[in-house]
């Protein structure tokens, strides 16, 4: 939630309201990267828990489908994407590839393709293959247990607990 919660503020922010908290771009950039990098390894190492849990525990392997090992490893090598452009950005800590990539995510929001597609053309390769399977993954989405998080998790929190008994 953390890394979804930083891409969502962090793109869509409009830079003058940056620059009104008084946040430069590179202090954004560094801001992102510390952040990014923290919560990214923490999804890393409970990514690989799931991937290893899902792939070796017959049980698990039994009550899932072949879309959520395809779903798990797309989200793993969207991951790594993120976490190897943190690595990118340290080459150019002034803020510019950041604010095009804002720009970018604004466009789409706004429904300005040309403009969105201007700002991304001279971007580093990795963060259009991460934005490139960021698509990939919301045309997959409807169609995998992803679309489980749509729902009310207030529900969740006040339910019954789940009585589970071994045979």
């Amino acid at each position: 939630m953390a890394i979804f919660v930083g891409h969502f503020v962090g793109l869509l922010t409009p830079n003058t309201l940056w620059h009104v908290l008084g946040v430069s771009a590179s202090t954004k950039q560094l801001i992102a990267m510390g952040a990014g990098g923290f919560f990214g390894l923490i999804c890393f190492y409970g990514m690989v828990i799931l991937i290893v849990r899902r792939l070796t525990n017959v049980r698990v392997r039994a009550s899932g489908t072949r879309m959520d090992i395809a779903i798990l490893l797309v989200l793993f090598a969207q991951l790594i994407l993120g976490l190897g452009s943190i690595f990118v950005s340290v080459g150019h800590l002034d803020g510019q590839e950041m604010l095009k990539l804002m720009s970018w995510a604004q466009s789409i929001v706004i429904f300005d393709p040309t403009t969105a597609a201007a700002s991304i053309a001279s971007v580093h390769w990795i963060y259009k293959l991460h934005i490139l399977l960021g698509m990939v993954i919301f045309v997959l989405f409807p169609f995998s247990r992803l679309v489980h998080m749509l729902s009310v998790p207030m529900k969740y929190i006040g339910r019954n607990y789940q009585v589970v008994r071994r045979k």
